[in-house]
């Protein structure tokens, strides 16, 4: 139900697409379409790479929307636009919001019942120089089941520990956040020109 509404909010928009400049089309696929692909998206991590691939064709048209018809052609690639863009891919934005939640448990920011499903790492007695990472979390082990990797007390940490030590060692809410936006952005496009 979140494509088929992100595809009607699609389809009035190209109605007066060609009246709009470009920075309001970026915003009113930010405030339409971007908002409901965001909404407890951290609920998606896991899903099979079918369904995220739906949702990554609803991005894909609102590029297509908004650099136009004559600069993105109908089987040219989305991807170097979605870099120009600025917009981070589905998957991307999946562990945004993940990694955004689990700084908000390591800081005591997010609510207590988040906090309680995560643990830091304890550091063994003896440990090598490497292995001297006080700000990676503990990642339970995964039971037969396939849902429990897709509960937060597994992805949370699974995601906080594969980031960069300079960012899970970060304190300060609003540069987290940019510096995550430009980690993964940098991980999603690394090869885009």
């Amino acid at each position: 139900s979140v494509i088929q509404c992100c595809n009607i909010h699609l389809r009035n928009l190209k109605v007066i697409g060609s009246k709009l400049n470009f920075e309001l089309k970026k915003q009113l696929i930010h405030c339409l379409i971007f908002s409901k692909l965001d909404y407890c998206n951290g609920l998606l991590f896991g899903l099979p790479e079918c369904l995220l691939k739906k949702l990554q064709k609803v991005q894909n048209s609102c590029v297509r929307f908004l650099f136009g018809r004559n600069t993105v052609g109908k089987w040219e690639s989305v991807t170097p636009f979605l870099k120009k863009a600025h917009f981070l891919p589905i998957r991307q934005r999946i562990n945004y919001k993940i990694a955004l939640t689990a700084f908000k448990c390591v800081n005591n920011i997010a609510p207590d019942y988040l906090t309680k499903c995560i643990k830091i790492k304890s550091q063994p007695l003896r440990t090598l120089r490497t292995e001297q990472d006080y700000f990676l979390l503990d990642v339970p082990p995964v039971s037969n089941f396939k849902r429990t990797e897709r509960s937060f007390s597994y992805c949370g940490p699974a995601v906080w520990n594969q980031l960069p030590y300079e960012l899970r060692t970060l304190t300060d809410i609003s540069i987290f956040k940019s510096r995550l936006k430009t980690c993964l952005f940098d991980k999603a496009f690394h090869d885009v020109p």
